[in-house]
């Protein structure tokens, strides 16, 4: 639990709830704030010299004191002295809205399966699996079972689709963890955390291209029919967004289109007179302070 206490208002922080006391009749409202109803929190100066711990919520709706909030922030006022104290409160929420906001979408399970026994050595189910989903694996059957030895035991193999890439037939491999060219004279890898996406595209002569994006340039793949390639395509992205996206900060304010959204809808209210001019004020400065940047 965190505390910070002055001569007007004590602050705690435990659990995840926000719980501000009065300390003088006379004082701001008592809140009791689930973090998870901020949209973030932040310090500062007014000019008359008081220190406000500032509260934006993640809705317009939010009541306080009996009323909703309209994006703007709610302020508590502390001691001047009691800065340090306040940054380390300020320092811990927002370390739990990070926490609160990280995107985990839903995924198949991609839990890299143990190689099994056969009759040419082990085999991977997952390699097994995409090499099914393939229009002629025969034609690459050399190169699969490569593949098979040489999958890594913390990946996944996603998609296979035989391709030419300069001139070289070869097995194109999409894992979880990287993209392989396999041929009959070398094997080549880039880790999926440089790639930024794929597509198909057709070309002249019936010649279908995948051009794979990452580390500054593009890599073309070649084969006559798109089915395969699309389905790599695919692989691909989710690849990427595994990566990439897992684990990242979903945006903890509203976006600058549903802001310039409420605006809209504020001025014409105000045009109509359904708005007074204290509240328009208040609400539009709410608005500013909302926009990203």
């Amino acid at each position: 639990m965190i505390e910070v206490w002055g001569a007007r208002v004590a602050v705690r922080y435990a659990d995840g709830r926000l719980v501000t006391t009065p300390l003088r009749a006379d004082n701001e409202i008592a809140l009791d704030v689930g973090v998870a109803e901020l949209a973030r929190i932040a310090l500062a100066t007014t000019e008359d010299g008081q220190m406000a711990l500032l509260l934006f919520f993640r809705s317009a709706d939010f009541v306080v004191g009996g009323e909703a909030t309209q994006r703007h922030p709610v302020p508590v006022f502390l001691e001047t002295g009691l800065r340090e104290q306040a940054q380390v409160l300020v320092r811990a929420v927002e370390r739990d809205l990070v926490g609160l906001r990280r995107v985990f979408p839903p995924r198949p399970s991609l839990v890299p399966p143990r190689p099994l026994l056969g009759p040419n050595g082990p085999r991977r189910p997952d390699v097994g699996a995409a090499a099914a989903r393939m229009r002629h694996a025969g034609n690459c059957a050399r190169e699969i079972d490569t593949l098979h030895a040489a999958a890594r035991p913390d990946e996944y193999v996603l998609e296979l689709a035989q391709a030419g890439h300069e001139g070289a037939p070869g097995l194109l491999v999409i894992t979880t963890l990287r993209l392989l060219f396999v041929s009959a004279w070398a094997m080549y890898e880039f880790p999926v955390s440089v790639l930024t996406g794929a597509s198909v595209r057709s070309g002249a002569e019936n010649m279908v291209t995948l051009r794979i994006s990452g580390a500054g340039t593009d890599l073309d793949f070649h084969d006559w029919t798109a089915t395969d390639f699309e389905r790599m395509a695919e692989a691909i992205r989710l690849a990427c967004e595994i990566e990439h996206v897992d684990g990242s900060i979903a945006p903890s304010l509203p976006s600058s289109a549903d802001l310039f959204g409420e605006w809209q809808l504020l001025v014409e209210r105000r045009k109509l007179g359904m708005v007074a001019d204290e509240p328009f004020r208040r609400q539009a400065v709410g608005i500013m302070l909302t926009m990203p940047g």
